[in-house]
């Protein structure tokens, strides 16, 4: 069982703790994170997501998770890359990238959006086979086309909270 702090409508805690799978069905606001982790290229990691997960199961998407209820933000992304991309971030190299709000059920969340540089070769990772099928660099043209096209193998579609990403992305890579 996987805990999560339910949030009002606003994103406040409620002081309520609930299921992760509850939190799903019910369409219930939580908190989530993401990482996107860039190199000195200009490329973006992205993961292929296990065939045997239930949300989006063999789709490309950055890096992320859920906050555990009693959790910080920063040390939700640092636990989950340590154990999905077998990679150990510090908070100084975690960077605020942008903070969203998804408001479309079933998954109904605040998402804090973080950005690192890391120059490690796919062969440097030590991935979760649970979790995940593959990593791969992709060059960031490479990554707006499959969102701006609607690759159906991107989990990630071309919308209002991806395009925030981009432009913080675009402008992130513009002052390398």
């Amino acid at each position: 069982m996987e805990l999560l702090e339910v949030l009002d409508e606003n994103g406040f805690p409620t002081g309520e703790k609930l299921d992760k799978d509850i939190i799903h069905k019910e369409g219930i606001y939580h908190r989530e994170v993401a990482l996107v982790l860039l190199n000195n290229k200009g490329q973006i990691l992205l993961q292929k997501r296990a065939s045997t997960k239930k949300i989006e199961p063999n789709k490309w998407a950055w890096h992320g998770g859920h906050v555990i209820a009693g959790e910080t933000c920063i040390n939700a992304i640092i636990r989950e890359t340590k154990e999905e991309l077998g990679l150990t971030l510090f908070e100084n190299q975690i960077k605020l990238l942008v903070e969203l709000k998804r408001d479309k059920l079933p998954n109904r969340q605040y998402t804090t959006a973080y950005y690192a540089i890391c120059n490690l070769s796919i062969d440097d990772f030590d991935i979760q086979k649970e979790e995940l099928s593959e990593i791969k660099w992709f060059d960031l043209k490479e990554f707006k086309n499959m969102i701006y096209n609607e690759s159906p193998d991107m989990m990630f579609h071309n919308n209002e909270n991806t395009q925030k990403i981009i432009e913080a992305l675009d402008n992130i890579v513009k002052s390398c």
